[in-house]
């Protein structure tokens, strides 16, 4: 072997390891970049679930209102029905006792003829 093949054969050498000491490099910024983006999406997931969860709490809270309205809705409404109810009775019976004070009426009318 020559010196000249020698020369060349170590050139060749520095080329294979420079080459790969450069993929090297670029992998260790592809790495980096991969890791912040990696981060910043964590960032952005975290944002997105405390507002999430804001937004949960806030409709908790509606739902809580409008179970509250709903029961209080449907309390007034019981209460009128059986106030109703109790109002029939009261002028059922009120009918049931004309009508007998009626009937008794035209028992004594007829026994006085």
């Amino acid at each position: 072997m020559s010196t000249d093949d020698v020369q060349t054969e170590i050139l060749q050498r520095l080329t294979r390891v420079e080459t790969k000491l450069d993929m090297q490099l670029n992998a260790k910024d592809i790495a980096a970049e991969a890791l912040e983006k990696a981060k910043s999406a964590h960032l952005r997931q975290n944002d997105f679930k405390a507002r999430l969860d804001e937004i949960e709490k806030q409709y908790d809270n509606e739902i809580r209102l409008l179970n509250a309205r709903v029961d209080a809705e449907s309390a007034t409404l019981i209460a009128r029905i059986q106030a109703e109810n109790q109002e029939r009775k009261l002028d059922r019976r009120w009918m049931i006792g004309t009508m007998f004070t009626a009937c008794a009426l035209i028992v004594a009318t007829i026994k006085l003829f």
